[in-house]
């Protein structure tokens, strides 16, 4: 089972074609799986990994079942939702493994997936499997066809830390122990990792592939360059207040320049072991530093409101929360646009929305009128 899924590809590669009168010559799911991989994963890293993740676990449990791609039904495509909402115990994996524990091929889960994760997997599997129906791969697509999980979307208010969450957040950061000079290194990168979110609204994919040499100064001002979704590439305002914070972050790292430099391949998060510091983090570690962060500070707040949003936050809230303050400070709807990387200005409106003070004028109104002869 494990050779099953180390065939498939493990990174982006650029397709090849099939005979001239094959539309698709995989004789297998995993050559099938491979080609939609190699075909519609190359956008980026993150979406490749995504992609493959999700496909590697419906082929681990066609294989338990003795099932083919071309053998599902649409009945077997709601028994595998099932699956991922309730996974047996061998299909679970330890959070944290012990260094050298060696996990069995089907221990891809770390818990039972939401309604949200359940849908997501149902789209990128139906997204595969209308690619290799086109190919003439499979008779149809069995996900196209399954009931979709009812999902509960929540407002983008409901995904970020509202002014008083952020301020106290910020305070605690800059409280963090610092007893010994681990503790320093882990206090110190917090802090720019948090101010660097915040400011800039970059993904945490950004921020790992981020080099400080992608600091540019154009006429006295500073720009961060990033490539973001789809490889676009687009430039977000540096302000005074992240610049201050660039500069104590690369004083506290002992580098020689206050400012970054042109072709600087440091990593805009560095590690704080001294050894790697050239070494880039993942997208994963970005997210558990924040996340293992919050859980700290959550633990020593002493507001259950605040307590509650700072525990639940991740690195995509705070992409949401810099949008919303951005707006609640009276900054554009089209230059908040162009720093997030949005395509689709209605993207950005839905934050405008969640910052609306006339709604809340408003509801005070009704507030008020049976109290008039008060």
């Amino acid at each position: 089972m494990s050779d099953l899924i180390a065939a498939l590809p493990d990174k982006p590669q650029l397709a090849t074609l099939p005979a001239a009168d094959v539309a698709l010559a995989a004789t297998t799911d995993v050559e099938a799986v491979s080609a939609w991989l190699i075909a519609r994963g190359g956008r980026s890293r993150n979406t490749f990994d995504a992609y493959r993740r999700e496909a590697a676990r419906l082929l681990l449990w066609l294989d338990e079942r003795g099932l083919s791609l071309r053998e599902m039904k649409v009945e077997h495509a709601h028994e595998f939702y099932q699956h991922l909402g309730n996974p047996p115990k061998h299909w679970l994996r330890p959070r944290k493994p012990k260094r050298g524990e060696r996990l069995r091929p089907t221990q891809v889960l770390v818990g039972r997936l939401n309604p949200k994760s359940i849908s997501y997997a149902r789209t990128v599997l139906g997204q595969m499997a209308a690619y290799l129906q086109e190919a003439g791969y499979l008779p149809r697509n069995v996900f196209r066809l399954s009931i979709r999980p009812a999902v509960v979307n929540k407002s983008v208010s409901a995904r970020n830390l509202d002014l008083e969450s952020w301020e106290w957040l910020k305070d605690w950061i800059m409280r963090m122990p610092r007893t010994s000079v681990r503790e320093i290194a882990h206090a110190v990168r917090a802090r720019w990792l948090f101010s660097l979110l915040y400011h800039t609204g970059t993904r945490r994919e950004e921020v790992a592939t981020g080099r400080m040499g992608d600091f540019v100064r154009r006429d006295g001002d500073w720009q961060l360059r990033v490539v973001g979704k789809g490889n676009e590439e687009r430039y977000v305002t540096v302000n005074s207040t992240l610049l201050q914070e660039l500069v104590i972050y690369r004083t506290a790292l002992g580098l020689e320049n206050k400012y970054p430099v042109p072709g600087e391949s440091l990593p805009l998060v560095a590690s704080i072991n001294r050894r790697r510091l050239q070494d880039p983090m993942t997208p994963r570690a970005i997210g558990m530093i924040v996340s293992e962060v919050g859980g700290q500070a959550a633990n020593e707040c002493g507001d259950e409101h605040i307590r509650a949003r700072i525990d639940a936050m991740s690195t995509h809230w705070m992409r949401h929360t810099n949008a919303t303050h951005r707006l609640m400070a009276g900054a554009g709807l089209e230059t908040t646009q162009d720093e997030l990387g949005h395509k689709d200005p209605k993207t950005t409106r839905i934050y405008a929305q969640a910052v609306d003070e006339k709604r809340r004028d408003d509801a005070e109104k009704l507030a008020r009128l049976g109290n008039n002869d008060e």
